[in-house]
């Protein structure tokens, strides 16, 4: 049995002296209201439903305290939800300490679940605590309320010293209370007891599997997610808008477009409402997938529109590399008057540095001011990955010493970056110098630099980044690929040596690696160490997860199915140069997602124009 729920103890102690002179100096009242105000309890409820306006309520507020007007229960009640629902909450707290012999388990109960609804999650929690230090109990509606301000603020602990009062108190069958359960743990990354209990609930609903669902999600288990929501459909539970949202999130994040497809088509045939939040995420979901095309139709289709759906498709034609378009939208959220946000311009910056557009990445930089936003971190990292890569390492040094923000490593990381390109020894060191003493246990730094080296064939640096990162314990990430086919995600991780169950995609590689070769293809080794063979190298080359992912797809799929493959880092250029070999030799079309842009391959070429 879950120890019962330790209660903690506050208090707020206001003399009525004090009470008074504040309420008098926040709650100014005229003589005349004063005296309109002085009339019995038969009359205060037709006062307070005929209350108007935030003035109105404290004025009412500091003539009750102030002057001491008799008010019952009900009254109280009334007056408190009157607050909540116009947002005056500070009075509504002052009214609840001070006419403690009105308090009972009922106006606790509501007081909780208005902070929760008004989103002031630790007032809530206190509230709820305080009920138990004073005898009064929660109801059935109580706890869905206060485990979703325990989410909110990730207080797992507290959560499950609640969940134990729950079981106690003979409300662990209760839907709602169940559901709300399942939120709290997943939202605590707590995902297992999540899933546990919801197998346990003895009765489940369209709001149990979405959280879930969600939950999955949130946790970045998207296959999860995903396989959870074909559980849903095989226990015939109808699933709703807000179910669309997050099983079109996992599909664009996994890259599964035909899983993708199938909702979409799901939303057609069911005739559920394209509303701006499943609108977006189908938005979402295509530009992620690489299909902007199709994130384009739905964004023409939807009659209502956010700011937000604006800066999905943004975002979407960025990073499949189709910058002009990019900003073709920018200017129609300009001329139809939507206010662009920072959100819009990193996407815009982000459009600008996939295509090398320095001059308009500069310009659309500057005119930030004009729309009342001041650039943050993420904006200068951009102009600096902008500035790199285009070759003004100078400038982008430059904008870094002058900034009004402290750097942080994403900046740092854009110019070592910029720098590995460039060839730039002396400014990459100091580029890393400052991102170790920032992230001194972060791989992708220690191989940014070894790479740099590496470039340079200044191989004895190159060998002791290595040893510096053994030292540490440090280890890099290591390269992980996904395919979809037939509706079914496959992963590949990189790998140094053939591994029995994907035998038959190693005998696929070694045949591409012979027919690339005769069509031109020369393994890039450049950045694989010098003490290992040519023939190593090339070896441990052709085991990089996102050649497995495409030897699978090639064996699995008709010759006339493009492949599309999202892979967790940056693609390496040896892997970039095979994939258009592929593209031309084998005649297919292939997408590559990496963890900064798509690239599409075609006929021997790829969208970025070498250019990532």
């Amino acid at each position: 049995m879950a120890r019962p729920l330790k209660p903690i103890i506050f208090s707020l102690q206001i003399s009525s002296g004090c009470l008074r002179e504040c309420l008098s100096q926040c709650f100014p009242i005229s003589t005349s209201a004063a005296v309109q105000l002085q009339m019995d309890r038969e009359h205060h409820l037709t006062l307070l439903n005929n209350i108007t306006g935030s003035n109105h309520i404290k004025q009412f507020f500091g003539q009750l305290i102030i002057n001491k007007l008799p008010i019952d229960g009900m009254s109280l009640m009334k007056l408190i939800d009157i607050s909540f629902s116009s947002n005056v909450l500070g009075p509504a707290a002052l009214l609840f300490m001070q006419f403690r012999e009105f308090i009972n388990s009922e106006l606790c109960n509501f007081m909780v679940r208005s902070y929760t609804h008004s989103n002031k999650h630790l007032q809530s929690i206190l509230v709820f605590t305080q009920m138990h230090n004073n005898g009064f109990l929660p109801d059935n509606s109580t706890f869905p309320a206060v485990l979703k301000s325990v989410a909110h603020l990730y207080r797992r602990r507290f959560g499950k010293s609640i969940h134990g009062s729950i079981i106690q108190m003979g409300f662990h069958s209760d839907v709602y209370i169940n559901t709300a359960l399942v939120h709290m743990y997943a939202t605590c990354l707590s995902i297992g007891e999540a899933h546990r209990l919801f197998d346990e609930m003895p009765e489940r609903n369209s709001v149990s599997w979405n959280a879930l669902i969600t939950g999955y999600g949130h946790n970045r288990m998207f296959r999860e997610a995903i396989d959870v929501f074909r559980e849903m459909q095989a226990s015939n539970v109808q699933p709703g808008e807000v179910t669309m949202v997050a099983v079109l999130s996992a599909c664009a994040h996994l890259g599964a477009l035909n899983k993708g497809k199938w909702i979409h088509d799901y939303i057609k045939q069911n005739r559920l409402r394209l509303n701006v939040f499943v609108g977006t995420a189908l938005i979402d979901m295509y530009a992620k997938c690489g299909v902007v095309h199709e994130a384009e139709k739905v964004f023409e289709a939807m009659r209502v529109k956010n700011p937000y759906t604006w800066n999905v498709l943004i975002s979407g034609y960025a990073m499949n590399g189709e910058g002009f378009a990019a900003l073709e939208v920018l200017s129609k959220m300009l001329m139809e008057n939507v206010k662009p946000d920072g959100v819009t311009f990193l996407a815009v910056l982000c459009a600008c540095c996939h295509q090398g557009l320095t001059d308009e990445g500069r310009r659309y930089f500057t005119s930030m001011e004009n729309f009342g936003l001041r650039p943050g971190i993420e904006h200068y990292g951009c102009m600096v990955d902008l500035l790199g890569r285009a070759g003004f390492l100078e400038e982008a040094q430059e904008l870094i010493r002058t900034m009004p923000l402290k750097s942080d490593s994403i900046v740092w990381r854009a110019l070592l970056s910029a720098c590995r390109i460039h060839g730039n020894i002396q400014m990459g060191e100091l580029a890393i110098h400052n991102l170790l003493e920032l992230e001194p246990y972060n791989g992708e730094n220690y191989v940014l630099l070894s790479n740099l080296y590496a470039q340079d064939r200044r191989w004895i640096k190159m060998g002791e980044v290595r040893q510096t990162m053994n030292h540490k314990g440090i280890r890099k990430v290591p390269g992980c690929s996904s395919i979809e086919i037939d509706n079914m995600v496959y992963e590949f991780v990189v790998s140094e040596s053939r591994e029995i169950e994907f035998e038959e995609v190693y005998d696929m590689l070694a045949d591409m690696k012979k027919a690339l070769k005769l069509a031109g293809y020369v393994a890039d080794t450049n950045m694989v160490s010098y003490d290992v063979e040519e023939e190593e190298k090339e070896h441990s080359l052709m085991y990089h997860s996102e050649k497995l992912a495409l030897a699978f797809g090639l064996l699995r799929t008709s010759s006339n199915i493009s492949l599309r493959i999202v892979k967790n880092l940056r693609i390496c250029k040896d892997c970039h140069d095979f994939f258009k070999s592929v593209s031309k030799v084998y005649g297919r079309q292939i997408v590559v997602r990496d963890r900064k842009r798509f690239h599409h391959f075609v006929g021997g070429d790829c969208s970025c124009k070498d250019y990532w």
